[in-house]
């Protein structure tokens, strides 16, 4: 080791580096006053500098999901026999809806007929088909398509559901 020794007045000895950089050296605990102590060295390293830039990493980007086949008001120009039984009766296309999501159809057919549980269920069904087909659109797009148009909303499902090649009311329309 090189370097310069240096004596303290406590008793302590150690060095100064070669880059003049101070050791800092404590006398052993229980040595007597004057009494000469070995002390080992302890290596200073200096980090190394950088010399790459950190690189960004990009998050993983969606992709962009699918509108609707049908956008909520063109039913009014598609099929006018959906049209009439989604605003006589929609208990019936909404229960067959669910049914082809694997939901019971009678349950979602007693649900479309009181206006409470159809808030919830009404939303829960649009939100599955969204997720299903990865439709654009949001929660509260489906409540808010639900307050306002429930049976817009309904004969817009079963067109998404008629255009991904499903056929709702299968055995749901038999039962009637």
């Amino acid at each position: 080791s090189s370097g310069i020794n240096a004596e303290y007045g406590d008793g302590a000895v150690g060095q100064v580096g070669e880059g003049g950089e101070a050791i800092t050296v404590l006398p052993v605990e229980g040595a007597a006053e004057g009494e000469q102590t070995e002390f080992s060295e302890i290596p200073i390293t200096t980090p190394a500098p950088i010399t790459e830039q950190p690189i960004a990493v990009e998050e993983p980007v969606e992709p962009p999901k699918n509108p609707w086949s049908h956008s909520l008001f063109g039913c009014f120009g598609m099929d006018t026999k959906l049209l009439g039984l989604s605003l006589c009766c929609p208990c019936i296309t909404f229960g067959a809806n669910a049914e082809l999501l694997g939901e019971d159809w009678m349950l979602y057919c007693l649900f479309c007929m009181l206006p409470g549980p159809m808030c919830y269920f009404g939303p829960y069904i649009r939100n599955k088909i969204r997720t299903t087909f990865e439709i654009e659109g949001s929660d509260t797009d489906d409540v808010l398509s639900y307050l306002f148009c429930p049976c817009l909303a309904i004969v817009q499902e079963t067109q998404q559901l008629k255009s991904a090649g499903m056929k709702p009311g299968g055995d749901a329309m038999n039962r009637v």
